[in-house]
This record gives structure tokens, C-alpha cells and sequence, in this order.
């Protein structure tokens, strides 16, 4: 679908990450190590020490690692049951629980608005891109640190390795039948977006039983950086970057194919006066 999911859903996914415990315990196996190539990125192209929003921070690992890194950081999340975490360990670490399509900032406070691995758990993207743009001074960045969930390289790599007697991605392609069907979709939905004049931002229904922690079940935007660039182009943006990789084999295909990259690193730049 082309328009926002059931209009409930906000609603259930607040409840979901405001209550999770498992989800919570989840997100705190995440290590320093992990979230390097979103440090990576965003040090890329913003000076320190600039203002940055870190955009549903989660347990607030990065709101930490930023301000280390010598940024003026801000961490904010829906969910203040995921923020008690850094909130214990190190109460001076700046953090808000807000709706980020309530942002309680005032316009244009912010040199940069980053987000890793959150825009694809967000019900209404284009409500979200203004709400950060928004907040975000003139010749300020964005930064979208995710994967590309309709990438047909990821299903392609879970084909390859289940041929080789590997296990499937979970929700995904758990079978090969599974990611063949994902391999079809995916390629049919980066063609369309590839020629479309227009972004089509295309959602799923998330898993929030429980079942599944992790590897995107609870997301619901199927998140690509054409759509996103094409409506930050739009409001007057100017793309910088849209594929991120750490390996080598990713880094050729971030380069020659960056719409189709398996994990997506979208820096966008607000120009002086739109």
C-alpha cells in the first residue's frame, strides 16, 4: 500500500515499545561495535560540536556515543522504558521521551536530526521527514542509518545461504520458497520506485506478539532511501548519500548500485534558504 497503514497502529506500536521488557533486553545486546558504522557515518559529514538529535535512541547507546565522540547530543525515543536504561547508568546523558512526530523542540534548534535503524518502525514517514526538517536549522543534515528492506540483494544473500545449508532471515525468508517471493517483490518494488516521479512509501503489518524480538518483525515501513529522497528532495534537500557498507562486497554494491544496497545511508542537507 502506498498510504499509511490502519490508522490504530500508531497507537499499537506505542504501546508495544513502551511496554516490552523483551524488546528492551533486545535492544541492550546492542554494543558499541554495532552501532560504529552509524558513528561512521554521521562523523562523515558533520562537525563537532554540533547539536544532533538522536532520533528514536532506543536504550541510548548512541545518544552516549555521540556526546563521546565530542557532538552536543540530545537523545530522544517513545519510550521511556527503553531510556531508563542509559538513564541509570549515566543520568547526565540528555534524554527526552517524545512522539517524533511531536518533536517538544522548537523550530530550526538543531545543526543535525540522526536516526539508526528507526524510520522503518514509523507509521507515517512523511509526517516524520516534516517533523524533522522542521527542528533542523537551515544548511543542517539528516542522517537515516537502516536497512533497505526491499533491497533484492537480502533475500538474494538468504537464497545463496540456505543453498549452502545456512539458515533463512527470520520473518523474512525463512524457506526458500519464502525468499523467492521476497526476492520478486523486492525486485518489482525497487523498479517501480527506480522510475516513479513520485515517493510511494509502501508499509507491512508488524508482528507485535512477542513471538519475534528482532530482525525487523516489528517493523512497518518497508524502508528504501528512493522514497526518502524523493520527498526530502522535495522540500528543498539536497542528497548526499544514500547507500552506507562496511565490507568490502557491500561497499562495490553501495557504489555502483546505492538504491538497491542491502542497508541504506541516506545524508540529506538542508540548503541556507529554501
Amino acid at each position: 500500500m502506498s498510504q499509511p497503514p490502519r490508522p490504530e497502529l500508531a497507537g499499537d506500536l506505542k504501546r508495544y515499545y513502551q511496554s516490552s521488557t523483551l524488546y528492551r533486553d533486545d535492544l541492550i545486546t546492542h554494543d558499541e561495535r554495532f552501532l560504529e558504522p552509524y558513528l561512521i557515518l554521521v562523523e562523515r559529514y558533520l562537525r563537532k560540536p554540533a547539536r544532533v538529535l538522536d532520533l528514536g535512541c532506543g536504550a541510548a547507546l548512541s545518544t552516549r556515543m555521540l556526546i563521546q565522540r565530542g557532538y552536543d547530543a540530545v537523545g530522544a525515543d517513545w519510550s521511556p522504558l527503553f531510556l531508563a536504561v542509559e538513564k541509570q547508568a549515566n543520568p547526565e546523558t540528555g534524554l527526552v521521551a517524545s512522539d517524533a512526530l511531536r518533536l517538544p523542540f522548537s523550530d530550526g534548534c538543531f545543526d543535525a536530526v540522526a536516526a539508526f535503524e528507526f524510520v522503518e518502525h514509523i507509521s507515517d514517514v512523511p509526517a516524520l521527514l516534516e517533523e524533522m526538517s522542521r527542528v533542523l536549522k537551515p544548511g543542517g543534515w539528516i542522517f537515516f542509518h537502516s536497512p533497505n528492506l526491499i533491497s533484492p540483494y537480502l533475500p538474494a544473500y538468504d537464497l545463496l545461504r540456505m543453498m549452502m545449508g545456512g539458515e533463512g532471515r527470520p520473518v523474512f525468508a525463512e524457506t526458500p520458497s519464502q525468499a523467492w517471493s521476497w526476492l520478486m517483490r523486492n525486485l518489482t518494488l525497487s523498479l517501480r520506485k527506480k522510475f516513479s516521479l513520485r515517493p510511494a512509501f509502501t508499509y507491512r503489518e508488524p508482528d507485535l506478539s512477542e513471538n519475534r524480538i528482532g530482525g525487523d518483525a516489528d517493523s512497518v515501513y518497508l524502508s528504501n532511501p528512493m522514497d526518502l529522497s524523493s520527498c526530502l528532495r522535495r522540500k528543498g534537500f539536497i542528497i548526499e548519500q544514500r547507500a552506507h557498507a562496511m565490507s568490502l562486497k557491500n561497499k562495490f554494491l553501495a557504489a555502483v548500485t546505492p538504491n538497491f544496497a542491502p542497508y541504506m545511508g541516506l545524508v540529506a542537507y538542508k540548503r541556507n534558504v529554501l
